[in-house]
């Protein structure tokens, strides 16, 4: 019997459902004790077995597996660990292939499942993650990696931070965190990215009801994003950025250029 037939007939007695937890415990037993280099191991093996296996499996047996993993490895590098060390490391090792967003290597872009459950077809991106859960110290390394600056309407993420319903206080490595704080230092982190910034569909939003977790949220964006003229150190920088990102390299590349260091911290978003 073929390794084809053999999936088949695995999945016809036991289905999806049966062994999706399988596969989500033998890879949480070895995510959870993961450090940076053993993760990069993972990283490395899983990404051979994607680029090989459609030669190996049947297409949609392939499918599903690829899928599982990448909601188990999404889980747990933005819900369970929540460490930015992590997050770059897969940022690093997924960014040749984050042009196609069809890739199962896109890691970024994929959906997963912050409370887990085996459909990660009904999850979210990592980013709108983020952004619901104001991680500012991820959200700047998602944005210094062009995350923001690729989405089609960059805005709602904006919106997600200031709007997205939540607990004032939560849990980040055994510590409190005050969201309000950290949505604060969202808000100035995307206005470094961003020419405009439209005020208008945030009052929009209000004027339905709905509530900003920061009162005084028009203090954390600067007038030259929605009012003002822009300044042209910023536009420089959105210009730069912008060619470095058409030809994937960013961010490494801003550091490549023969400019001052602190031109090039400015270009990385670092202030």
């Amino acid at each position: 019997m073929s390794k084809s037939s053999k999936l088949y007939l695995i999945d016809k007695i036991w289905g999806y459902h049966c062994y999706e937890p399988r596969i989500y415990r033998t890879l949480a037993k070895i995510l959870r004790y993961r450090d940076l280099d053993r993760f990069d191991l993972l990283l490395t093996d899983y990404i051979a077995f994607v680029e090989t296996s459609r030669y190996c499996f049947e297409l949609n047996s392939n499918l599903e597996f690829t899928e599982i993993c990448v909601n188990t490895i999404l889980y747990w590098v933005f819900t369970r660990k929540g460490n930015p060390d992590f997050v770059e490391l897969l940022l690093k090792r997924a960014k040749d292939y984050v042009q196609d967003r069809s890739c199962n290597l896109a890691l970024i872009w994929r959906t997963f499942t912050p409370v887990y459950c085996p459909s990660p077809l009904s999850g979210i991106t990592p980013l709108l993650y983020v952004a619901q859960m104001r991680q500012s110290s991820i959200l700047k390394i998602l944005l210094q990696y062009g995350i923001v600056e690729r989405e089609k309407n960059p805005i709602n993420i904006v919106l997600t931070i200031l709007l997205y319903s939540s607990r004032v206080r939560i849990m980040v490595d055994h510590e409190l965190v005050d969201v309000q704080e950290d949505a604060k230092k969202c808000l100035v982190i995307c206005s470094r990215v961003l020419s405009v910034i439209s005020t208008r569909e945030i009052e929009t939003q209000l004027s339905l009801g709905r509530r900003p977790i920061i009162s005084n949220w028009l203090d954390y964006i600067p007038s030259t994003r929605y009012k003002d003229p822009c300044e042209p150190l910023h536009l420089c920088r959105i210009t730069i950025r912008a060619q470095l990102l058409t030809n994937s390299m960013l961010p490494n590349g801003i550091f490549s250029l023969l400019i001052p260091v602190r031109l090039q911290n400015y270009l990385n978003l670092e202030c």
